[in-house]
């Protein structure tokens, strides 16, 4: 029985439709996962040498779809020169074992903005002729440009954690290798000093040295409480009026002796390492003591609720410190008088500044006080 040649077309012409919409179906669902997944394909008619390359994967190096010609010119043109040989090194063997070795290699493309994105590319075959030679690959670029920086951060802060620890170790070693020769000189000055030596110019000159080495140990000694802060303690509540009230009796002798009056507010419990708060508080309220104008020492001590931390302030009346070198303050024996006029090594706070920034994750900063004296300002967050 013949069938109608009509009925024949009209059969072709929904199966055809059929066929079109499954594919229309299945290549948006493609759009949409290469999309969401920051991935933009491609499609490489390899004996032609011609290749499509999707909105995506443009948008992704910044280029709208009709910036960019639809060519392998393309990708030759924006791909990293340096990363060029290994692609088709790579990309040969591909398709010199008909697949067997994979395509997947990390590139660098330059954004249209002038930035370098890392991409994963990676393609396989999936169409071969009569004779079984590849013919048509297709295959993805995903942006990884964002875990490429993170992985950079790491290895960053990795290496600056090994440094840390090696610096350290050598700020230990060399405390303790340092303090014995400085001892010996100690003896030797303590020994001449029992001689019945009667050359005052004698006995100025090792007071001179015995007044260097003195210094020296100090400054060692200094060196070695900085580099342990925060090695030999635990994160944990810390009453601040408890400690402050601490801190006082350490101090009273000092505070007794310039009459200084000092006032603190009421004050939170934090979480933080309770010997080096200690250690900052002391710090700050030494040098309100130590650095006092002609008046009386008056010292206040208070804090302020923020939004994630808490902000201390201690302010004095003393001489103040000039703008220009408010920064200058907290680094390493930095010191703005010379040695005669007032004791210390710059180290106090060079202290401060570490507790404060390294391991409490703060703020510290200083502010003229009005009429006279400063302000020590840092910050403590709610939860480190």
């Amino acid at each position: 029985m013949n069938r109608d040649p009509n009925n024949i077309i009209e059969e072709l012409r929904k199966e055809l439709a059929a066929v079109t919409s499954s594919l229309a179906k299945k290549e948006a669902l493609f759009n949409s996962i290469t999309e969401n997944t920051l991935a933009g394909y491609w499609i490489w008619d390899i004996p032609g040498n011609k290749m499509f390359i999707s909105s995506h994967l443009k948008a992704m190096l910044g280029y709208t779809d009709e910036e960019l010609p639809n060519s392998v010119d393309t990708i030759n043109m924006l791909m990293h020169p340096s990363d060029l040989p290994d692609t088709y090194a790579l990309l040969g063997k591909h398709i010199e074992s008909d697949g067997k070795i994979p395509f997947e290699i990390e590139v660098r493309y330059k954004h249209k903005d002038g930035s370098i994105i890392w991409v994963i590319c990676s393609g396989s075959i999936v169409q071969r002729d009569e004779k079984g030679k590849p013919i048509e690959m297709i295959g993805c670029h995903i942006d990884n440009t964002e875990l490429k920086k993170a992985e950079g951060i790491q290895k960053y802060a990795n290496e600056l954690e090994r440094k840390n620890t090696e610096m350290e170790q050598f700020a230990y070693v060399a405390s303790h290798d340092l303090q014995e020769p400085l001892n010996t000189i100690q003896g030797f000055i303590n020994l001449l000093r029992s001689k019945d030596l009667q050359d005052e110019e004698t006995l100025q000159y090792l007071n001179y040295i015995s007044q260097g080495a003195n210094r020296m140990s100090n400054l060692i000694k200094g060196l070695l409480e900085y580099s342990r802060i925060g090695k030999e303690t635990l994160m944990a509540k810390v009453n601040c009026n408890t400690l402050l009230e601490e801190v006082k009796a350490d101090l009273n002798l000092s505070i007794k002796e310039c009459e200084a009056k000092i006032e603190i507010s009421e004050l939170p419990s934090v979480m933080g390492y309770e010997i080096e708060l200690r250690i900052l508080f002391q710090n700050l309220l030494s040098n309100a003591l130590k650095f006092r104008g002609e008046e009386f020492p008056v010292i206040t001590v208070s804090c302020l609720n923020e939004s994630e931390h808490w902000t201390f302030l201690v302010a004095d009346n003393g001489i103040g410190v000039d703008p220009a070198f408010s920064e200058k303050i907290f680094k390493l024996y930095q010191r703005l008088h010379p040695r005669g006029e007032y004791q210390g090594y710059g180290l106090g706070l060079a202290q401060c500044h570490k507790i404060v920034t390294e391991l409490h994750n703060g703020r510290i900063w200083i502010e003229p006080n009005k009429p006279k004296g400063s302000i020590f300002y840092f910050t403590i967050p709610h939860s480190i």
